[in-house]
């Protein structure tokens, strides 16, 4: 689980965060209207990275790297 701060911090100095194994960079987060929720966009590090689009998940989800 990552914090709101952890998760700004890692998208500000391009840190990977992990997600179900894999690792991402953190392009963008927002809050989702009337909730406490924060979604991150991420994209995928690695090889192929160039044929993944982005995503979005919750912060609570991702980990750090």
């Amino acid at each position: 689980m990552m914090l709101t701060t952890q998760a700004r911090l890692a998208m500000r100095n391009n840190q990977p965060v992990r997600l179900v194994g894999d690792l991402y960079h953190i392009i963008n987060i927002k809050r989702v209207n009337g909730t406490s929720r924060m979604i991150a966009t991420i994209k995928k590090i690695g090889l192929a990275e160039g044929k993944y689009e982005p995503i979005e998940v919750d912060i609570e989800y991702l980990e750090r790297a």
